[in-house]
């Protein structure tokens, strides 16, 4: 398998916490959208430049987080469970799943872009509705100890992904449950390795400002 991503979005994040999970044998391709040869390498291989994509050997592909962690958990049977085989306790954890991608991964892009536009009307809204969504998670959290139970799931590789984004932005510590939650999963393996990937690439990044700059 080949995973083509970029460490700093945070649906290849997700899809990289899967694949540590389930002790996948991948080909690592990082790809910036932001250059030019990359993006031609990537639209040779997709035409929707869509990451994360996840290339089999057998020519297949596929360019959807969640659809790419649906394919790991049905056909590698090795780490993790990520979506669990009893029907009911699966659809709690694809609902969580989908809002992460489709409300809390949207309210962090919308808060953050207000603030760089520095309209302070709209990033107090959008802060917000942030709050009110983490205030949601939160109280699941203090019935759970991942995101849908005991287990480790697709829906926790949708979660701290948002969570890290807000890292150096919220105190996500003055949530009891989150803060409990973000600890925790910081400290396993998966996570931690996807943590130092971010935190590697942000340095780089940096440096290369630095020497651009001098």
């Amino acid at each position: 398998m080949d995973l083509y991503y970029h460490p700093l979005a945070r649906q290849s994040q997700k899809t990289l916490i899967a694949l540590y999970e389930k002790q996948a044998n991948f080909y690592p391709h990082e790809i910036d959208l932001n250059n030019a040869f990359s993006r031609r390498n990537l639209q040779q291989l997709s035409r929707s430049q869509r990451l994360p994509l996840l290339q089999l050997q057998t020519g297949e592909s596929f360019n959807d987080a969640t659809i790419i962690i649906e394919y790991l958990d049905n056909y590698i049977s090795s780490g993790t469970q990520l979506i669990p085989i009893e029907k009911t306790q699966a659809l709690y954890v694809r609902l969580y799943d989908r809002l992460s991608d489709n409300v809390l991964d949207k309210a962090i892009d919308a808060w953050l872009a207000s603030q760089a536009q520095s309209n302070q009307l709209k990033t107090k809204q959008f802060e917000k509705d942030l709050l009110s969504i983490l205030a949601d998670f939160d109280q699941r959290l203090a019935d759970n100890h991942w995101v849908c139970g005991d287990s480790f799931t697709l829906a926790d590789c949708a979660f701290i992904p948002c969570l890290k984004a807000l890292e150096d932005k919220l105190h996500l510590l003055d949530y009891q449950n989150i803060g409990r939650y973000w600890i925790q999963s910081k400290l396993r393996g998966s996570v931690n390795q996807v943590i130092e990937e971010v935190e590697l690439t942000l340095a780089t990044a940096g440096q290369s400002e630095q020497l651009a700059q001098t």
